[in-house]
């Protein structure tokens, strides 16, 4: 934690905040050496079943170690009553995943899928969380029992049967997998929806735990047309195969499960926080990750002292967040905006007031000129003095933990040069 308490500047430059509509006789002072206290601590898990897609891929990261991104998912009857024809024959199966063209990380290095049939069904619940752990049979269902090994491209159109389609993985199932759809057909499994779910439960996307390089991860838009699972299949009657899609639309149950791995290879100053709590680590350097893995709690004990100063008013209290460069990479660049938060008690993270005030007001965005982020906290300032809210400690976190798959460094408030640090501006009467 940052010792320093009050000092106290004059300022005649009253333009920029608008003082010159004030009496004459308030006098405008900077306030920049209040006390901050920092800690990069493991995030809460997030929700992950809303929206339109879903995170997956293995980062190896370079100082916050090793993380993964699987998908749960189930696939859906595309009609009650579903009939293949007479005396179905199987060719292939599929599970295809359209991409969103968003990812983080190193596109150029391979990862290995492997898709697992769920065990048991997905809990009976709104939310689902990316810890939530759902039992699946031990033997992968991909072609290749090795897994599907690929290089990811969330960019390149795919060739299909002569025509090229949107960017996509394609993940060869295995016949054994693809038959139970051909032996479904004409019996109560295509009658209706429960009966197909309670017969085919789910899949579970996963990647090996080891890997080749930096890594990526990369959101799929799960409700894409092509998003499905695609089984092709012959009739007797038939000359050209026929494709039968079973969607994975908005009535499918799916969800995005994060592993860490015991931050296994994180940077040693991000280490000692996690599992020590070391204060000296984190007055250096604090650690933002999102998807729910690490965030950094700040606070301002003697914030509630500056209201012993009589007839002050907070013009802009203003949160200024550096980032550490050094910790930087071509393939993992800072995480473009981060979002504060109040904690209260129970430890539940609340939007400060300020938030409310719009983008624009509120900041959190990545100034790449100065590589900083800085938040306006004038109002959650001020509540504080004057005792409406608690002097609670607020939580940096990335924007859109859900689906952003990025990360920042920054410098800590004990730093000598460019720290963390809050800027209050204030008018004192007299």
């Amino acid at each position: 934690m940052a010792s320093l308490l009050f000092v106290f500047y004059s300022c005649t430059e009253t333009d920029e905040l608008g003082l010159d509509l004030l009496d004459t006789k308030a006098k405008l002072n900077i306030l920049d050496t209040l006390s901050i206290s920092a800690m990069t601590v493991p995030d809460d898990s997030v929700a992950m079943n809303f929206g339109a897609g879903n995170v997956m891929g293995m980062i190896n990261d370079p100082v916050f170690g090793k993380s993964k991104a699987s998908i749960y998912t189930q696939t859906r009857l595309p009609m009650n009553d579903l009939f293949l024809g007479e005396d179905p024959v199987l060719d292939s199966v599929h599970l295809v995943l359209a991409y969103t063209n968003q990812y983080y990380g190193a596109l150029q290095d391979y990862q290995t899928i492997h898709v697992y049939e769920l065990s048991e069904s997905f809990p009976d619940r709104d939310t689902l969380f990316s810890n939530l752990d759902i039992p699946f049979y031990p033997d992968p269902i991909t072609k290749d029992p090795e897994g599907f090994y690929f290089r990811p491209a969330p960019a390149d159109s795919v060739l299909v049967d002569t025509v090229m389609q949107q960017p996509q993985i394609r993940i060869p199932l295995s016949d054994a997998y693809g038959q139970r759809f051909i032996d479904a057909n004409e019996t109560e499994t295509y009658e209706n929806v429960p009966n197909y779910i309670e017969e085919f439960k789910g899949l579970f996307v996963t990647f090996d735990d080891e890997m080749d390089g930096v890594g990526s991860k990369y959101r799929m838009n799960m409700l894409a047309t092509r998003t499905s699972l695609e089984l092709f299949y012959q009739t007797e009657e038939d000359t050209l195969y026929r494709m039968q899609r079973y969607p994975i639309n908005e009535f499918a149950r799916r969800t995005t499960r994060i592993e860490h791995f015991g931050y296994e290879g994180t940077d040693e100053a991000l280490r000692l926080q996690i599992e020590h709590g070391d204060q000296a680590m984190a007055d250096s350097l604090l650690f933002v990750q999102s998807l729910g893995l690490v965030r950094a709690n700040i606070g301002f004990p003697f914030l509630e002292n500056l209201s012993e100063i009589e007839r002050l008013l907070v013009n802009k209290a203003e949160l200024v967040v550096p980032v550490d460069t050094t910790y930087s990479a071509e393939h993992l660049p800072p995480a473009d905006e981060l979002l504060l938060l109040r904690m209260d008690d129970e430890g539940e993270l609340h939007f400060l007031d300020d938030y409310m005030m719009g983008s624009g007001y509120f900041g959190g965005r990545l100034d790449e000129d100065n590589m900083e982020y800085r938040f306006n906290i004038s109002k959650h300032v001020q509540q504080v003095m004057d005792g409406e809210v608690s002097n609670d400690k607020l939580a940096l976190v990335v924007v859109g933990s859900a689906d952003n798959m990025s990360r920042v460094v920054l410098r800590g408030p004990g730093r000598t040069d460019n720290p963390m640090r809050i800027m209050i501006y204030y008018t004192e009467f007299e």
